[in-house]
């Protein structure tokens, strides 16, 4: 079921003359008693309220005035022009022309709101541009809607496939290490190419298991050689090995 009711509602800062009047008659009961009577239409039916004599025992007792005094500056709001007095004395309704007004204005972005015909003010080619009046309901701004949720759902798809490319973009780069030409010829200069590929599938596995990029496998790589003490062209040899090994060389019977 499409929602009619509003939320909210514009008050204007300045009132029309109308209301003054009924200020000016009643004190701020008058304009007290009207705004309550825009927060009945607007917040349940959207543009009118049904108005009889126990609709108006509730609604006195619910706002602490007397049943006679509302229904005083009611008949003096009708008489006045604040309430269209067609609508009441035919269908039992208190609306006006200004209230269906702001309540189009309000409601422009939905896609349907049902409305009763008889209790229409406003013409159909009023609110050509934001209402399509039928006999059964009122299309309020069909194309704008349907423009709106269009690209409201393609945004939505959009962003979707966006993430899609991301992740995969991510994982892809999880596969790889960020080296320039001259940064990995340096690193082989200072080990060897395959002590710096180890270096790298370590980097690269260390990325896929924490779905992490390594921004600096340049300075990590250089890092890690000097920690273990890696010679160029002899693959994993640390310092100490090589000492050792070189220890029990007898140099002076190696032929040249």
């Amino acid at each position: 079921m499409a929602k009619t009711r509003l939320d909210w509602f514009k008050l204007d800062c300045q009132m029309d003359s109308k209301v003054e009047a009924l200020e000016a008659e009643f004190g701020l009961y008058g304009f007290a008693i009207v705004v309550k009577l825009y927060q009945r239409i607007y917040g349940v039916e959207g543009y009118y309220c049904e108005w009889n004599d126990d609709v108006a025992l509730v609604f006195a007792r619910k706002n602490g005035v007397g049943a006679n005094v509302v229904s005083e500056i009611v008949q003096r709001a009708i008489a006045r022009g604040v309430f269209d007095k067609g609508q009441f004395d035919k269908n039992g309704i208190l609306t006006s022309h200004g209230i269906q007004e702001r309540y189009y204005d309000a409601v422009d972005r939905r896609k349907y709101a049902k409305i009763k015909p008889e209790y229409l003010l406003l013409c159909t080619t009023q609110n050509s541009e934001n209402a399509d009046i039928s006999s059964k309901n009122v299309n309020i701004s069909e194309e704008n809607a349907d423009i709106f949720y269009t690209e409201k759902n393609r945004a939505e798809k959009n962003r979707i496939e966006q993430n899609r490319k991301d992740r995969k973009q991510r994982s892809a780069n999880l596969d790889q290490v960020n080296l320039t030409d001259d940064e990995r010829s340096e690193l082989e200069r200072l080990a060897d190419r395959l002590t710096v590929d180890e270096y790298i599938k370590s980097i690269i596995k260390w990325q896929q298991e924490h779905h992490k990029l390594n921004t600096k496998p340049y300075s990590c790589i250089k890092k890690w050689i000097e920690q273990d003490g890696v010679k160029p062209g002899n693959d994993n040899t640390t310092i100490k090995e090589y000492e050792d090994f070189a220890g029990g060389i007898d140099f002076d019977k190696v032929k040249l």
